[in-house]
């Protein structure tokens, strides 16, 4: 589907194994580590006509700062981003996607995930920030309760030397908007901080989707940068030049 839609780059990043086998639908076993990045390996032999590299995406729970260490210390890879899809401190399975919440409690739930955030940056582990507003709900945006909370995330990103990624996969779902929406991507501009292009595919179809939109749209945001990793290094260039 990538090499079909004229892409020339693609980044597999799938979900770390927790400790526990935490959440198995939703991510690699232990056992599974090994052989995905072998397939990776393959696939690379096979189709020279495009890029194709090795990631993770790696949940930050506070309390895994060793775990996730050891992990990303035993494997190699391209590229790490950090996504944030629990909260401790809440009630039942914590999962950001599913919250109970009113008008009053929603700025308390925000701040909780955006403060995750910051705690998982400030470990110096990750190269991106994944779905920077994940936490957001329908007819709630984040910037108007919560704007100090997302300025220290973009600040901690920065000082870090991270990229945010841009990702389309909200447009297929309820809240029908990307992550992160285009107010708290131009503010992530304006400090200086790249972006990665993200279709958060999880079937054939998704790859890419979106793409040619809102790449045409990035176009009239002055001085967006692209980030593009390899081997864990950074190499970052204006829209529309090249590397």
């Amino acid at each position: 589907m990538s090499i079909e839609r004229g892409m020339t780059e693609i980044c597999f990043t799938d979900h770390i194994p927790l400790p526990g086998d935490l959440d198995p639908d939703h991510r690699m076993g232990h056992d599974e580590v090994e052989p995905y990045l072998e397939q990776i390996a393959v696939l690379n032999r096979k189709y020279k006509e495009i890029s194709i590299l090795a990631g993770i995406e790696v949940d930050y729970i506070e309390g895994l700062e060793t775990y996730i260490d050891d992990f990303l210390k035993k494997y190699r890879f391209d590229m790490v981003i950090m996504g944030v899809h629990f909260i401790e401190q809440w009630d039942g399975e914590q999962w950001v996607f599913n919250f109970d919440y009113t008008e009053e409690t929603l700025p308390l739930q925000y701040k909780d995930y955006f403060d995750a955030l910051y705690k998982g940056i400030k470990t110096g582990f990750f190269d991106v920030l994944a779905h920077l507003d994940l936490v957001k709900r329908p007819g709630y945006p984040v910037l108007r309760t919560n704007r100090a909370d997302v300025e220290k995330v973009l600040d901690e990103v920065k000082k870090q030397d991270m990229s945010i990624e841009f990702n389309t996969s909200g447009l297929r779902k309820p809240i029908n908007e990307t992550y992160p929406s285009m107010e708290i991507l131009k503010l992530a501009v304006e400090k200086g901080i790249p972006i990665t292009m993200s279709s958060d595919s999880h079937r054939p179809e998704h790859v890419g989707y979106a793409f040619d939109y809102w790449l045409n749209r990035f176009f009239n945001i002055e001085n967006l940068k692209l980030a593009r990793y390899r081997d864990r290094k950074c190499s970052v260039s204006l829209l529309g030049q090249s590397n």
